[in-house]
């Protein structure tokens, strides 16, 4: 009885850990998908001569922002990072300074190539509206 508990325990802990590693692989899926929708939803009404309005914008911004803090801190629990007992309140407090932080501090330079990645993910909607406001309206 005792070994079946203990093997139990091993399996939800590969479990956990498995599921763990693949979340902030899902977190980015979902964030590369919404740009991609609200993308092409720009696009749509900038052929219609419209704008996006306001509240989506914003919306897409507010979850943007929280789409990188999950990000941020399921991929510290993959990389081991050593995080404060806060740590996904001060990424969402301090945002522009403590995201290209963590990055730096994980991956090296390299973490500024994907920050720079974030932050066109973050402006693709805008971009591909933009181009096709300037070429086919």
């Amino acid at each position: 009885m005792l070994y079946l508990c203990i093997h139990l325990e091993d399996v939800a802990t590969k479990d956990l850990t498995l599921f763990l590693n693949k979340t902030p692989n899902l977190c980015l899926a979902a964030l590369i998908l919404m740009s991609m929708i609200l993308g092409g939803m720009e696009v749509l009404l900038n052929l219609q001569d419209k704008e996006v309005s306001d509240s989506s914008s914003n919306t897409w911004s507010f979850v943007f922002l929280v789409g990188t803090i999950f990000w941020t801190y399921y991929d510290a629990d993959r990389k081991d990072f050593e995080k404060p007992f806060d740590f996904g309140f001060l990424i969402y407090v301090f945002w522009p300074v403590a995201f290209p932080w963590y990055l730096v501090q994980t991956r090296g330079i390299e973490g500024l190539m994907i920050y720079f990645g974030f932050i066109f993910l973050w402006l693709a909607p805008w971009i591909m509206g933009l181009i096709t406001y300037m070429y086919f309206t």
